[in-house]
């Protein structure tokens, strides 16, 4: 799941770096803004999740690279003669962190639990066209398919298809076991997650970093303090961006801004009213000047977005103009859908993420000039979770989907946006079997038209990589084509 912005200017005096433990060339202490709900992904679909354990910690068959390619991982090539039979030869030697040999038996294991109701796997759907799993040997496996799928690998590649043994199903909320070049060392609630080196690890000579440890700083000026404290050595996400300018001018430390998948998004509950008729969604849409709110929340970082299709994504159109800022259009519409003095609605949010409130507050004031009148809810992300994402409880809500390829979800309609256009599923379920790279990208493209035409949300912007390290941190991505943070080629520099 994904995220953006409560920022104050800072005037912090410049005060020398001390040199804890944090500056240990074995060592890296690395902010983050959100705590983990859990640290299974196979239960929860949360960035914060991902954030510590995939690839860190849990891996999958196959990964995407920090160019955004699918490259061989866990399992080291794969084939198909007719985009319907997938196999995939493992990796030799791999071993889980409780030692044993990683096999095909396991990740027939993790995929069909993924497949059995019951579990409530939170990506169940990108594996409903595989009709058949068949071990051929200890390190060979096929996937049998319905129908060709032509996300099939790049679902291999997601964060809820990381394989684990089948001995750690029962603690894999507080305790993953999974491949990757660090296992968990403790996680103490409300503090920290401390990862440390797998040395068993299937790719030689990494990780370069004994010990990682994650502290939760959800503000961003505490997050700036502890940078300027020595405190930590990295603030991976949650740096207001109006602290950027000022720390691309210290020299101790490097600044990363990169692109991501990472849409920002207001959404509105399509099915309570008055969100069920379109013409309000539209009314929203047009009542929102989103260059101001990039000006406004981010500082002017971050590109205007008009759908859920991302720049990265192969298949983007720009559509950030297609439902340009105007007010008085807004307030025609809302007249003919019967509301020609406004509404009431209530705006959750969750200040863990830091863009969230202060992308509230812009909208909040730019709706009220065409009578729609906001009142911003602030919730813990646990009470988000439960009763926005999982229950629909609720009229408005702003929130980052960090997911690459993510639009099944307007495709589901017991997502929490509620958004139910069979015309819609169909375009995207043809999208789907669709593998001649030419007519996929005409469907995209009426994929992109009919989202700004039903407006199921307000996509606002892109939230950009802003990560700042000390001076001597280098093998971190600069662009986020997952919503990863890879540590494994993590290193201190001289």
């Amino acid at each position: 799941m994904r995220h953006l912005a409560r920022l104050l200017l800072v005037a912090l005096a410049l005060v020398p770096l001390a040199s804890p433990a944090a500056a240990d060339a074995q060592n890296l202490v690395v902010q983050v803004a959100t705590e983990p709900p859990g640290l299974d992904l196979t239960a929860t679909p949360a960035s914060a999740t991902a954030a510590v354990v995939f690839y860190n910690v849990q891996e999958a068959l196959v990964k995407v690279d920090r160019h955004g390619k699918l490259v061989p991982w866990l399992a080291e090539r794969w084939n198909t003669s007719d985009n319907k039979n997938y196999t995939f030869f493992l990796k030799r030697g791999v071993r889980f962190h409780n030692g044993r040999e990683l096999r095909a038996t396991d990740v027939k294991f993790v995929f069909d639990r993924a497949l059995n109701p019951e579990t409530k796997h939170p990506a169940a759907k990108q594996y409903e066209a595989i009709a058949d799993i068949i071990v051929k040997d200890d390190y060979t496996i096929t996937f049998a398919l319905k129908t060709t799928t032509a996300n099939f690998l790049l679902n291999m590649a997601r964060q809820g298809s990381v394989i684990y043994p089948r001995e750690a199903v029962d603690t894999l909320k507080s305790e993953p076991i999974g491949t990757g070049p660090y296992r968990l060392g403790e996680w103490v609630r409300g503090d920290r997650i401390v990862l440390v080196k797998n040395p068993d690890y299937h790719v030689k000579g990494l990780p370069k970093i004994d010990r990682v440890t994650y502290r939760f700083i959800p503000d961003p000026n505490a997050a700036l303090a502890a940078l300027k404290a020595g405190d930590v050595d990295a603030a991976m996400f949650g740096l207001g961006p109006e602290h950027i300018p000022d720390l691309q001018k210290d020299p101790r430390f490097q600044v990363i801004v990169g692109e991501t998948t990472n849409d920002v998004i207001m959404s509105m509950n399509n099915s309570r009213k008055p969100f069920t008729d379109v013409r309000v969604r539209r009314a929203v849409t047009y009542g929102i000047n989103k260059p101001e709110v990039v000006k406004g929340a981010m500082f002017g970082l971050g590109h205007v977005l008009g759908t859920n299709v991302d720049p990265l994504n192969p298949y983007f159109v720009d559509m950030s103009g297609a439902m340009p800022y105007d007010p008085a259009k807004a307030k025609k519409l809302l007249a003919e859908a019967g509301y020609p003095n406004g509404f009431d609605a209530v705006l959750k949010v969750a200040p863990q993420y830091y863009y969230t409130v202060r992308t509230g507050e812009v909208l909040a004031d730019q709706l009220a000039k065409v009578g729609v009148k906001i009142k911003i809810e602030q919730i813990e992300w646990g009470q988000w979770l439960a009763r926005v994402w999982k229950d629909a409880d609720y009229d408005l809500t702003i929130i980052g989907h960090a997911e690459a390829w993510d639009v099944a979800n307007y495709a589901n309609p017991k997502y929490y946006f509620r958004y139910d256009s069979p015309e819609f599923q169909k375009l995207f379920q043809e999208s789907e079997t669709t593998v001649d790279d030419k007519a996929r990208r005409e469907l995209y493209v009426k994929i992109q038209k009919k989202l700004v035409e039903d407006a199921p949300v307000v996509w606002l912007y892109i939230h950009p990589r802003l990560a700042v390290t000390k001076k001597g941190v280098q093998g971190l991505w600069k662009d986020l084509p997952a919503p990863v943070f890879d540590l494994s080629e993590v290193a201190w520099v001289k």
